[in-house]
């Protein structure tokens, strides 16, 4: 299921002022040396599990095969992914996170996919389920985006659930 929000620019800053109020709320994460920085925003830098970089990789390399540039990851957003990875695999459904999908402060447009293997899937069945699909496609090539958070779960029954979040940072 994709989702995308895009924001006039006179809603932006209300949108703006109120999702940093809600970080606010959030704890403060260490920058260590070497953390990047997307928008202003320090992000720390977060390893991934294999199948998080097993996503990526099928994400920027059908992106490449487009034209289009790699996307890297944001840590906050890998981590939030991953975190509603988790939350759909314990659930056992499939839905969205309400917009802008727990982007960090300084988006200026997001989008979210969600999906599921179905049993005895793999996540390149996942990703493949994804590119047939007009609206998932579209997310994944879409040229706007800047960065992007996956999540991996694995239910007990070896059923995957993925999540892409996409942002754009360039406002």
């Amino acid at each position: 299921m994709p989702t995308a929000v895009h924001l006039p620019r006179f809603r932006l800053a209300a949108a703006v002022a109120l999702l940093a109020v809600l970080l606010l709320m959030l704890p403060v994460l260490d920058s260590p040396a070497g953390a990047s920085s997307v928008a202003g925003t320090r992000v720390a830098a977060r390893s991934m599990s294999a199948n998080q970089q097993r996503v990526v990789n099928d994400v920027n390399h059908s992106r490449q095969s487009k034209g289009k540039r790699s996307l890297g990851t944001n840590g906050t957003m890998n981590a939030r992914a991953q975190r509603w990875a988790r939350h759909l695999a314990s659930c056992q459904c499939l839905e969205h996170r309400p917009a802008p999908f727990e982007t960090p402060r300084g988006w200026c447009a997001a989008a979210e996919n969600v999906g599921r293997s179905g049993d005895g899937g793999t996540l390149g069945a996942v990703h493949f389920a994804f590119m047939r699909s007009p609206g998932h496609r579209r997310n994944i090539l879409n040229s706007r985006w800047t960065a992007l958070g996956v999540g991996v779960a694995r239910d007990r029954a070896g059923e995957y659930f993925v999540v892409h979040a996409f942002a754009d940072f360039s406002c």
